[in-house]
């Protein structure tokens, strides 16, 4: 399948840079399902349209061009990837082995421990990883579809080059800057204190029409004009012509005559909050996980984003019904979240740690008020996958379910000549 070319000029190079010009279809094996009856043999979009959402692992960029050849090329709404950051780092969990208390060595890492996320790149070799799978998510959306890339202060005026040589520089909306505390502020000795991290913001043509507002008010908005408003947040005008700020008064007339051709009268809605206040580009209210009142979403995973980050993007950036993809999925709050929020999903990983987090992550996702309960009644998570000839065999996995879940998955593994074990 042939693959078109970029968009912008290319304004970044680097050693071996090379575009994607076809793809080829990689086969997926079916592994686990979860309330999925005579499932597929191939996750193709016509099976996924009234099917399972898909959970895969292996290389994302085999996914990717498999996803493409099996139909799935523009018709992908929302892609949110929060990809390596090139940090140098090497993050690992801690595992528990019964009976054992000397450690053992295996690969660099003790046998107790097990590779969550590698982050080590030399920087050639990252960006043509990311060139590479980014052309590949640009033919996956559709053309009401956006992109989210979530980066830091080492790859983000990178990213940014490399997405506006791909989607085109005028397809470029916002850069966001997810603001949260941190610790080791007394550390730094020769840099201000680092408690950022870049959202980029792309979407694939300008058809996009997103939901700015936050479906809550902000504080300084409650602080301004809280009373003059009704109780859904509405500002009424005779409340506000009686607070005596002449330059509002008269900015609120002026919108409202404008609209309606008419003066307002006093009991007439000059502004209406009642959906929330319009999003921007800084957000300084959603703290990381493991801050107050984010605790009981921490599932060990090292990397993990807050629910709530994905939550304001996923309603932004889709509706109900809507495909969103995350093929660096991690922990799972993509995948969790689009579930809670009545999306259809498509998650990935290379990473056996981050399939394991996310099929727990989602048996523990409560159901919608209108779906039948299904109770959890004993649950061992996969201890240790052993991969052998493109088959996943699962030990010591008991799993009773009473009810129906309210979830459908269907879980592929990638063949591929690379190892995963």
């Amino acid at each position: 399948m042939k693959i078109k070319p970029v968009k912008g000029r290319p304004m970044l190079h680097w050693v071996g840079k090379r575009p994607i010009d076809t793809v080829g279809n990689y086969p997926a094996q079916l592994v686990e399902t979860y309330n999925v009856e005579n499932p597929e043999k191939e996750p193709t979009y016509d099976q996924f349209k009234d099917g399972p959402n898909l959970l895969f692992h292996g290389d994302n960029k085999e996914i990717l061009s498999t996803l493409m050849v099996q139909g799935f090329r523009g018709k992908i709404d929302l892609i949110y990837i929060d990809p390596p950051f090139a940090s140098g780092a090497d993050y690992v969990r801690k595992v528990a082995l019964r009976g054992k208390k000397d450690e053992l060595e295996a690969e660099g890492h003790s046998i107790s421990e097990q590779i969550q996320y590698t982050d080590i790149w030399a920087n050639d070799t990252y960006l043509q990883f990311m060139y590479e799978r980014l052309i590949l998510m640009r033919e996956l959306l559709s053309d009401k579809g956006s992109i989210y890339v979530h980066c830091d202060w080492r790859m983000n005026s990178y990213l940014r080059l490399v997405l506006d040589e791909i989607l085109g520089k005028d397809n470029f909306r916002n850069e966001i800057i997810w603001t949260f505390g941190g610790k080791g502020m007394a550390n730094v000795k020769k840099h201000y204190f680092r408690n950022q991290n870049s959202i980029l913001f792309y979407s694939k043509t300008d058809s996009i029409n997103p939901n700015l507002k936050s479906g809550s008010v902000s504080q300084s908005v409650i602080d301004r004009f809280g009373k003059y408003m009704n109780d859904n947040y509405q500002i009424i005008y005779g409340k506000l012509r009686s607070s005596g700020d002449a330059l509002e008064v008269k900015k609120a007339a002026a919108a409202f005559f404008k609209k309606h051709g008419y003066h307002p009268n006093d009991d007439d809605i000059v502004r209406d909050y009642s959906e929330g206040s319009f999003l921007r580009d800084v957000w300084n209210d959603i703290p990381i996980v493991r801050q107050s009142g984010t605790y009981q979403e921490f599932v060990g995973y090292p990397t993990q984003k807050p629910e709530d980050l994905l939550k304001r993007i996923i309603k932004v950036s889709s509706n109900e019904g809507d495909i969103v993809l995350d093929c660096f999925v991690g922990s799972g709050t993509t995948a969790a979240v689009a579930e809670k929020l009545g999306r259809r999903w498509i998650a990935a990983d290379i990473n056996k740690g981050a399939i394991q987090t996310t099929i727990k992550r989602l048996q523990g996702v409560p159901p919608p008020p209108s779906e039948e309960l299904a109770i959890i009644v004993s649950i061992t998570m996969m201890p240790t996958p052993i991969w052998s000839e493109g088959i996943l065999y699962l030990k010591n996995m008991a799993c009773k379910l009473i009810g129906r879940r309210h979830f459908l998955m269907a879980l592929w593994m990638e063949h591929s000549s690379k190892s995963l074990t």
